[in-house]
C-alpha cells in the first residue's frame, strides 16, 4: 500500500449528506405581527361570545379554543421561519381536536390538562426562541 493511501479510501462515509437541507424561508416580523393581533382578536372574540352560550360544553369548548388561538398567537411573534409556524399550526389543529374530544366527551382531565399545557408550549417556544439568540462566551 503506498504511502498515503487509505484503504477505505473513496468508500461510504458516514457523514455524507444525503439530501441537501432546504433552504428556510423566514417569516417577516411584520406578517408575524399581524397574526399576533388576528389570532388574539379572535381569541378575545370567542372569550366574550362564550359565556352566552346556552350550551356549557360549546361555550367551554369556545374558551379552549381561545386558549390554543391566544397561545399560537404568543408563540407566533418569536418563530423565524414559515416551516415552524406551520407546525404551531398543525399542533393547534390537533389541540382543539383534542379540547372537542375533552368538552363534549366530558373528559375532564384531559380539558383540564390541555388549559394548562398548551399556553406552557408557547411559552417555552418563545422562552427557546429568545435563549437560542443569546451569546455567551466562555474564556
Amino acid at each position: 500500500m503506498p504511502s498515503g493511501t487509505h484503504p477505505d479510501e473513496g468508500a461510504f462515509d458516514v457523514t455524507t449528506v444525503l439530501w441537501p437541507e432546504a433552504p428556510v424561508r423566514e417569516l417577516p416580523k411584520k406578517l408575524a405581527g399581524a397574526l399576533f393581533v388576528l389570532f388574539w382578536a379572535a381569541a378575545l372574540a370567542l372569550w366574550i361570545i362564550a359565556p352566552n352560550i346556552v350550551d356549557p360544553r360549546l361555550g367551554a369548548f369556545l374558551i379552549d379554543t381561545g386558549i390554543v388561538l391566544a397561545s399560537v398567537g404568543f408563540a407566533g411573534t418569536q418563530m423565524s421561519s414559515l416551516k415552524a409556524f406551520r407546525n404551531a399550526l398543525i399542533a393547534s389543529v390537533v389541540a382543539i381536536a383534542l379540547f372537542a374530544l375533552g368538552d363534549f366527551g366530558e373528559i375532564l382531565a384531559l380539558s383540564y390538562f390541555l388549559r394548562v399545557f398548551v399556553p406552557f408550549i408557547a411559552l417555552l417556544s418563545s422562552i427557546y426562541a429568545v435563549v437560542g439568540r443569546v451569546k455567551v462566551w466562555y474564556n
